[in-house]
């Protein structure tokens, strides 16, 4: 379903539909009669919701970004829960699995899904402010969690979480753009040695210039 917005059920339908067929085929091949042969509505039923399939692919865009995110938000839900509970040994286990799922094949497959969605947003709905909205509310909630932790000593507060943060998620967006699985993951929160350090690192180990052009699965 979408998000931050009222619909109605048919439009509800054919936003959902519009989600599937994005991962079925480019922005250029979809047409509004398919979208409402596969979604069960007649066509000016379509336009009588959206003016656009511009539109629809807009409303699509901003539930798979809240899809991508749902990951994320369980386990930073789990860090913020661990600080309010006083539980290092759980937040610790929360903030792990925040970064492994930051550079699973399935975040890297999502954002590859993501990457030129969001251009297209951004060229069509340039006023439309719902996916900076949810940038700044995911920036701001994980710059909250690993504040909160530094406090409590959990994470070294030599480390500058806002910039951490920052960097984090333009990797895990921009790793459809520039990332190869030679890297291993570019950020983390390493426990290793005591309080958590904020990394910003790679395990490639190989000669940068022969890593080969082709995209092996991560994991």
């Amino acid at each position: 379903m979408s998000h931050d917005r009222s619909l109605t059920n048919a439009a509800t339908r054919v936003v959902d539909e519009m989600v599937v067929m994005l991962g079925e085929m480019e922005i250029h091949e979809i047409r509004v009669g398919e979208v409402a042969r596969r979604a069960g509505v007649a066509i000016p039923t379509v336009y009588y919701n959206f003016r656009s399939l511009t539109d629809i692919i807009a409303e699509a865009t901003v539930v798979l970004l809240h899809q991508f995110l749902v990951p994320f938000a369980q386990s930073l839900e789990g860090m913020e829960r661990a600080i309010a509970e006083d539980d290092v040994v759980a937040f610790r286990t929360a903030a792990r699995a925040f970064m492994e799922h930051s550079w699973s094949s399935d975040a890297n497959q999502g954002a590859h899904r993501l990457a030129p969605l969001i251009s297209y947003f951004r060229q069509v709905a340039p006023a439309d402010v719902r996916l900076r909205t949810v940038q700044a509310h995911e920036v701001a909630g994980l710059t909250g969690a690993v504040g909160a932790a530094q406090v409590k000593g959990w994470i070294d507060d030599r480390d500058d979480a806002a910039a951490f943060v920052i960097v984090h998620w333009t990797c895990v967006l921009g790793q459809a753009v520039f990332f190869h699985p030679a890297f291993g993951p570019l950020t983390d929160i390493d426990f290793s040695d005591g309080p958590g350090r904020l990394r910003y690192q790679t395990s490639l180990q190989s000669d940068i210039r022969q890593m080969s052009v082709r995209s092996p699965a991560i994991d």
